[in-house]
């Protein structure tokens, strides 16, 4: 009915009641049928509530077409659209049997909600009609339960009608590309780190830990905390237009991968690439690959590339055959990893020979003492020397199961002091074993570890020299002693490398 109805307030004069009426009539009509079908959809989603059941719970009905004309201009269809619906998450519930109220379907919707209206994000339609509400969320939050709010006067819905342009801008970036900053990913970000990757996939939760989340002023402000700094990052990013698209390099990297990859173009902000990054992590360990952030214009990375795992075509780098690539890849995950803490010794070695043959002191002038450090936890190979913009930059997920083995996909060493891919992969396997380190970064000359906590201060000299082995160009602080990086290495998260 509703469509009928639209379609005669579209075009009345092509009815054939126009015979029996002038124009200005049946334009008359038409408006009267419009406010009438305005004030049915507005009904419709009254009665689109949580039903009663016989034992008292509220529960959803099957979702409906329901119009949100009450809420935007006409002329802004763009705003109509959903984003979120508690019916969804109710399905969950009830699928899985999950023993949780059934409220909680809304409570991620009710903690976004209202930040908005705290933040003045909200729509005129909206204020007119739920202004009272607004007014006490900012003054008392615990007077009103915005999940109910939401379930009974917004259908359980989240739509972009509810913002204003502002509010329906940041929504369209944050709830809307799960590749992006995602507010949804954020909650299970925050569910994971409160109820823990084990009991999450547990038959109690089933990998819905959101569902599980306190609904309480304590979770609200984490959350909130996480939102109003998305904003900020969203209010100040800007991306290069001429990266908007990748480049013939960028797409010979992905060719060459073989993998599923997203781009990313120049930015001011980084917050994208580092949001991507971490749902990827996140994913990693129940789908199987690792994810990799790889410099996407970097020539001089796929020359590399091809250069170990396809030599013939290394007069070419664009002219790889990716059979050949393949080939590589299989061999060496199929070839016995190295003793890492053996490639390492034996590298330390090498050092220890050439400061004897410069005429220095290895424990003096070499090691050093343990200060000078700073905290590193944040990746830094992907920003464009002197600009504040970032690289263009490819997400990949590489298709292995274990952090070592992504050098077999990505054998970008063997040149200079920088280790073959059996030594990378070697070293990479102990340091896994040993901190937990990751490889995360890698320019054709740069590689970044990810770590989940820093190494103990006790253990830091011994991986600042099992470092400075692997790569003696590491100088983190500037006056070249182990000590000043093992200095680095106890207050960071974050390993960075660089070969001249």
């Amino acid at each position: 009915m509703d469509k009928a109805l639209a379609d005669f307030v579209q075009d009345p004069l092509s009815y054939d009641l126009h015979d029996l009426m002038d124009d200005d009539e049946i334009r008359e009509m038409a408006e009267q049928v419009e406010a009438l079908r305005k004030e049915l959809n507005m009904d419709l989603q009254q009665c689109r509530k949580w039903n009663e059941k016989e034992e008292g719970q509220k529960i959803l009905d099957t979702p409906e077409a329901i119009s949100y004309e009450s809420f935007y201009d006409p002329g802004d269809n763009d705003y109509a659209v959903q984003m979120d619906d508690a019916f969804w998450h109710l399905e969950t519930i009830r699928e899985k049997s999950l023993a949780v109220d059934e409220l909680c379907a809304c409570n991620h919707m009710a903690i976004y909600l209202r930040w908005c209206m705290e933040h003045d994000l909200m729509g005129e339609k909206f204020l007119a009609q739920y202004g009272e509400v607004v007014r006490k969320v900012k003054a008392d939050p615990a007077s009103v339960d915005l999940r109910v709010f939401i379930r009974d006067e917004l259908c359980g819905q989240l739509h972009g009608s509810l913002f204003n342009q502002e509010g329906w801008a940041f929504a369209c970036c944050y709830y809307g590309e799960p590749d992006t900053p995602y507010f949804p990913r954020d909650i299970d970000n925050y569910a994971f780190d409160i109820i823990g990757l084990e009991r999450n996939f547990s038959d109690e939760i089933q990998d819905e830990a959101y569902l599980f989340l306190p609904f309480d002023e304590e979770t609200y402000q984490a959350i909130a905390g996480v939102i109003e700094e998305r904003f900020e990052n969203w209010q100040g990013q800007y991306f290069d237009k001429d990266t908007l698209e990748p480049s013939e390099t960028a797409r010979a990297i992905m060719e060459y991968l073989d993998c599923k990859c997203t781009y990313f173009p120049s930015m001011a902000d980084d917050a994208l690439i580092i949001s991507a990054y971490g749902y990827a992590r996140r994913d990693s360990a129940h789908e199987g690959f690792i994810p990799m952030l790889i410099m996407a214009d970097d020539e001089t990375l796929l020359e590399c590339l091809v250069m170990n795992a396809d030599p013939e075509n290394d007069a070419d780098c664009y002219e790889f055959d990716l059979k050949t690539v393949e080939e590589y890849r299989k061999k060496m995950l199929a070839a016995p990893v190295k003793d890492g803490k053996a490639v390492l010794e034996e590298v330390i070695g090498r050092r220890k020979e050439e400061a004897e043959d410069d005429g220095m002191d290895w424990e003096e002038d070499i090691l050093g003492e343990m200060d000078g450090g700073y905290d590193n936890c944040r990746f830094s190979s992907y920003w464009t020397p002197g600009s504040d913009m970032t690289c263009p930059v490819i997400l990949a997920r590489i298709p292995v199961k274990n952090p070592w083995e992504v050098f077999a996909c990505l054998p970008f060493g063997n040149w200079n002091e920088c280790p073959d891919t059996s030594e990378l992969m070697a070293a990479a396997k102990y340091w896994f074993e040993q901190y937990g380190a990751v490889p995360a970064v890698m320019s054709h000359d740069e590689l970044e570890f990810d770590l989940p906590r820093p190494v103990s201060r006790e253990r830091a000299m011994e991986a600042a020299a099992e470092q400075y082995g692997f790569c003696p160009d590491l100088d983190q602080s500037g006056d070249g002693s182990i000590g000043s990086l093992a200095d680095v290495l106890w207050q960071s998260t974050v390993w960075y490398f660089w070969w001249d």
